[in-house]
């Protein structure tokens, strides 16, 4: 993904909400109107990194790649706490990281909307996160495995070497 330049009060908005906040204790901690991070700093920043109607979760995930956010910290050794997780629940935070909804997800696997909202909340209790887009950063804070590689690296059986 390309470098993304974001203004400060958009990236202000922005880690505001990579962190769980909602968009009123962003305005109240920041002096801003409800209304100018809702309406106006959040889609401005989506817009840059790639579509306004992206969600929450989406955007921070993109705004991590692109650089436009710095890389939260990795939780200290002393008070990380051992988060296990399952491989359906990694897919789930990849899942969100990818811009889809508890509904979306819900369509594309077999589980039921409240089951897909339930594993949700979840997952957030189990991070430490206040919602889907906290989430993202928590499973970077906690080095949570949740994107693909770009390249797979092939076994040597599977790739033969012409003699």
């Amino acid at each position: 993904m390309l470098k993304v330049e974001l203004s400060g009060p958009e990236v202000t908005a922005l880690l505001g909400i990579a962190h769980g906040l909602s968009v009123v204790e962003i305005a109240a901690q920041t002096s801003m109107r409800v209304k100018t991070v809702r309406d106006r700093l959040l889609p401005s920043a989506k817009d840059r990194l790639g579509h306004r109607d992206m969600s929450d979760a989406a955007a921070v995930e993109r705004a991590y790649l692109a650089g436009a956010l710095p890389a939260p910290p990795p939780e200290a050794p002393r008070c990380q706490v051992a988060v296990r997780l399952s491989p359906g629940q990694v897919s789930l935070i990849r899942l969100l990281s990818q811009g889809m909804t508890a509904g979306a997800i819900s369509g594309r696997t077999t589980k039921s909307l409240p089951a897909v909202e339930r594993d949700i909340r979840a997952l957030c209790e189990v991070t430490g996160a206040a919602t889907d887009a906290h989430l993202i950063t928590r499973a970077r804070q906690l080095g949570i495995p949740y994107r693909r590689r770009t390249s797979r690296p092939v076994h040597p059986s599977r790739h033969p070497v012409a003699l």
